[in-house]
């Protein structure tokens, strides 16, 4: 054992000099200093980071190395990281020097950007194949948005077999009309000719002036293109004045010129503006449409619209209008059996047991009807150390945990997700729980979505930070597993995450949010950096969810979905239904998608937080059951006065 130890201390201090001398070696390499990789490549090369050594090496020369060891790299790393890499440098030079057939030879489709698209349209051209480089110059034409010059030879030379086709230039017109390019738009008149010009002058004319969709005489019966200038126009004239764009529309079916079908997009407009101001409106309007204009997104609006009222049969009269696809989904069976069964219909209690079955926001709620045992179907993960020897030896696992080790977490990141994306199911579990006994919680959960692992739930949920959660939760009063299911919905428990929003860290606090809750609550700040600590993201964080949940009579749905969306919203979310509101109700008729799917998560993962700690909970506690609404039109202005004056009392 002594001589085993002695081992090890040997080949960690070694592991150590390797890991100085790469950074040394790689910084010159950086400076443009190439002598000292020539003195220490034979003293690095099993050091498992010095394919970048290596790669660096061969970026800098990439114009001047033989084209042998440029192919011999890509050989020996194919389907790894640093190959990928080189291949964007080498491709770029092949472009550079028109060496066409070895261009398409490495090209890779995934992921390549619309110049280096162009770049291989022209290199099919180059290289004779004239029909594939026609396919793809029409593939690369067909977007909606401006292109790079680089595809300008390609369409040259595309041109002169007399393309794009008139219905190709159609399309992309009006696909750039939909997109709002509208500039792009205008450049591609110059393709249209005769009719086609001048339905492309009207739907140009119908987004300066929407009104337009008022004057029938305008668009031609029974024409597609008119059928889709119209349905632009009447959206865009819902949201200026939807009363009008309403009768527009109305008047446009009676006519019977127009395919009910070509207006779905108009008609959720439509309902959408209508919705603002009165669901019962909208629910009225949806209802009253031709079938074919209704879209699968507004059939399932319908559905909410009637939620937010008092009734369940236009619940159920709205669910019977969903195509059977949809109405098969786990969320609409649920709400099918739960009308039946509120309005006192013999619901099969098989229909109830079968949803119970599942562990889902749905499965959850049907297992509360029936008062059962959530079914958690947790499935532990046990791969066997052969396995995860064979894992964990994968050159990408092993480089990426090198760069882990040695200060690298960003490049540590990019080699494991390029690294598990080729590998199968399996491989892809066992690489899930190396990374949770490493320590790598969030890619361990990253990992096993990839795998759809979804029953490993001590690997999808870890106890993470644990002296920070049961701090913030003993202070603020607030359940452990609510803060950590906030936290693993909002990061997946990364503490060094950055929303594009420019939310930070374990519970993505917006850094003005930060500063106002820490001047509130007294504690220390300093600026967003502070929130990249565990610590102190965890005590800002868990601080403004107890503000919340006072505010919001300390209800978990309605904290939630003001943490999510801001507590702004809520008012006016309650506002939208007839008073009090069952829990499972409004939930469903958060119009946020985003905020309706983050309330389920948070409510669920706190669920299951507290069966991993083996610990009963429910999914709701019988105070949010019923949410009291003092925004309801019925409510007075006088309570909403009372309940408003209590929140800013409780914030204070």
């Amino acid at each position: 054992m002594a001589v085993s130890a002695g081992i090890a201390r040997a080949d960690d201090a070694e592991l150590l000099r390797q890991r100085l001398l790469y950074r040394e070696t790689l910084a010159a390499l950086r400076s443009g200093d190439r002598q000292p990789w020539l003195r220490a490549r034979d003293r690095l090369r099993d050091y498992p980071l010095y394919p970048y050594l290596e790669l660096e090496d061969l970026r800098r020369r990439i114009t001047t190395a033989p084209d042998a060891e440029v192919e011999s790299f890509l050989q020996r790393h194919d389907g790894e990281l640093p190959a990928a890499r080189l291949r964007e440098n080498w491709l770029a030079t092949l472009e550079a020097r028109g060496r066409w057939a070895e261009f398409l030879h490495h090209y890779d489709a995934e992921g390549a950007s619309p110049e280096r698209r162009c770049h291989h349209a022209l290199a099919l051209l180059r290289t004779g194949k004239v029909v594939d480089a026609d396919r793809a110059a029409a593939a690369l034409w067909s977007t909606p948005r401006s292109l790079p010059t680089a595809c300008d030879p390609v369409f040259a030379d595309w041109s002169t077999r007399g393309n794009p086709e008139p219905e190709l230039a159609w399309q992309r017109f009006a696909d750039a009309m939909d997109a709002g390019q509208t500039a792009l738009a205008r450049y591609l008149l110059r393709f249209l000719d005769g009719t086609a010009r001048a339905d492309a002058e009207l739907f140009l004319d119908c987004a300066t002036n929407p009104a337009l969709a008022r004057e029938p005489k305008r668009f031609r019966p029974h024409d597609p293109r008119h059928a889709r200038i119209l349905d632009f126009a009447l959206a865009r004239l819902a949201a200026r004045d939807v009363r009008a764009a309403r009768t527009a529309f109305e008047g446009a079916l009676r006519a019977a010129t127009v395919d009910p079908a070509s207006l779905r997009g108009a008609a959720a407009r439509i309902a959408s503006a209508l919705a603002q101001t009165s669901a019962a409106e909208a629910l009225h309007w949806i209802i009253g449409l031709d079938a074919a204009a209704r879209s699968e997104p507004l059939a399932e609006d319908a559905v909410r619209h009637a939620l937010r009222g008092g009734a369940w049969d236009p619940v159920l009269a709205t669910l019977e209008q969903l195509p059977a696809a949809l109405a098969a989904e786990e969320r609409w069976r649920y709400w099918s059996v739960r009308a039946r069964s509120a309005r006192g219909d013999a619901a099969p209690e098989a229909a109830w047991s079968t949803l119970a079955g599942t562990r889902s926001w749905y499965g959850f709620l049907a297992a509360d009807h029936l008062g059962a045992p959530y079914a958690m179907q947790h499935l532990r993960q046990a791969a066997d150390d052969t396995l995860l020897g064979a894992v964990g030896s994968i050159p990408g696992i092993v480089r990426a945990r090198e760069f882990a080790r040695s200060g690298s977490p960003l490049e540590s990141r990019r080699e494991w997700l390029h690294t598990i994306r080729g590998l199968d199911a399996t491989r892809q579990a066992a690489a899930a729980q190396l990374a949770a006994q490493w320590g790598w919680h969030p890619l361990a959960i990253t990992t096993l979505a990839t795998a759809q692992a979804w029953d490993a739930l001590e690997l999808r949920f870890p106890i993470v930070h644990r002296s920070h959660f049961d701090a913030a939760a003993q202070r603020e009063g607030i359940d452990r597993t609510w803060l950590y299911a906030i936290a693993r919905q909002e990061s997946a428990l990364d503490a060094g995450v950055r929303s594009p929003a420019g939310a930070l860290g374990l519970m993505q606090v917006m850094p003005a949010t930060a500063q106002l809750t820490a001047r509130k609550a007294g504690i220390p700040y300093r600026g967003s950096n502070d929130l990249l600590d565990p610590a102190r993201n965890v005590r800002i964080g868990s601080s403004y969810m107890r503000m919340m949940l006072e505010r919001f009579d300390h209800n978990r749905i309605l904290a939630a979905a003001a943490y999510n969306a801001g507590p702004g919203r809520i008012g006016q979310w309650l506002g939208r239904h007839a008073g009090d509101v069952e829990h499972d109700r409004f939930v469903e008729t958060i119009p946020f998608r985003e905020t309706r799917q983050y309330v389920q998560n948070v409510l669920s993962f706190a669920l299951i937080y507290a069966y991993l700690e083996d610990r009963e909970a429910p999914l709701v506690h019988p105070h949010e059951r019923l949410i009291r609404n003092p925004y309801a039109a019925n409510a007075g202005t006088a309570a909403r006065a009372d309940y408003n004056q209590a929140s800013r009392s409780r914030s204070r």
